[in-house]
C-alpha cells in the first residue's frame, strides 16, 4: 500500500521534471532567420502569367511574432504617363513563429506589359521580435534575387 502511495506521489513529480528537461531545450531568444537562393515558379515566366518567387531559410529564426515581408521588382513595368520603367512592390505580412517559420513566398501576376528580361528582385523582411520580455519593431534583414521573364 505504501508503496502504491508512493508511486502516485513520484509519477507527477517524475512527469513535472521531464516536461521541465524538454522545455529546457528549447530556444528562448531571438534569433533573426537568413535567407538563401530564390527560387522561382515557373522558371523562366511569360507576361500575363503568375509567378511565384520563394526564398529558402538558410536558418530559421526564433522568438518572432510577425514579419512583413516588402517584395521590390526593380524596374518591371512602364508608368503610365511617362513610360519610364518604375519599380513594383508588394507586401506580405505573417506570423513567423506561429505559421512553422514557413520560407518567405510572394506569388503575383506578372502584368501584360512587361518586357522579357531579367529583373532584379530584393526581399526585406521586417521583424517584430521578443528578447527577453521586450517586443521590439523593425529587426530588418534583406535578400536579393533575379526574376526571369521570356
Amino acid at each position: 500500500m505504501k508503496t502504491k502511495k508512493l508511486i502516485l506521489w513520484l509519477l507527477p513529480c517524475a512527469i513535472t521534471l521531464a516536461l521541465a528537461a524538454a522545455c529546457a531545450d528549447e530556444k528562448d531568444d531571438y534569433v533573426r532567420p537568413s535567407f538563401g537562393v530564390m527560387t522561382q515558379e515557373p522558371n523562366p515566366a511569360v507576361a500575363g502569367q503568375n509567378v511565384t518567387l520563394t526564398f529558402s531559410h538558410n536558418e530559421k529564426g526564433n522568438g518572432i511574432a510577425g514579419v512583413t515581408y516588402t517584395w521590390t521588382v526593380k524596374r518591371l513595368v512602364p508608368d503610365a504617363m511617362t513610360g519610364e520603367l518604375k519599380d513594383s512592390v508588394l507586401t506580405v505580412h505573417t506570423n513567423y513563429d506561429g505559421y512553422g517559420k514557413l520560407d518567405p513566398t510572394l506569388t503575383f501576376r506578372l502584368p501584360a506589359e512587361v518586357a522579357a528580361g531579367s529583373y532584379s528582385v530584393e526581399m526585406d523582411a521586417d521583424f517584430q521580435g521578443y528578447i527577453g520580455d521586450v517586443l521590439y519593431d523593425k529587426l530588418p534583414t534583406a535578400s536579393r534575387g533575379q526574376l526571369k521573364v521570356q
